[in-house]
């Protein structure tokens, strides 16, 4: 079994939903709060700015019709 806390983090946009999250990370609110996450091996954050549950998803996407354009895009550097 691979230790939960050697495992890299992995950030997957869901289409249409939430940003999935997985691996050992730490989540702070505006403030630098940490967020009780023990023992959670996968978080939602919300996309669409609807969820109740801010930062987290709670499915409202689904019931605003929420859709994402999902396509990494190459940013140049400013400098």
């Amino acid at each position: 079994m691979v230790d939960q806390a050697s495992r890299p983090v992995t950030v997957e946009a869901v289409q249409d939903g939430p940003l999935q999250i997985k691996g050992s990370f730490r989540l702070l609110d505006p403030t630098g709060e940490e967020y009780d996450l023990d023992g959670q091996r996968v978080v939602l954050l919300c996309r669409c700015g609807r969820s109740a549950a801010q930062p987290f998803c709670d499915s409202s996407h689904r019931a605003t019709g929420f859709r994402s354009a999902d396509r990494p895009v190459c940013v140049a550097d400013a400098g």
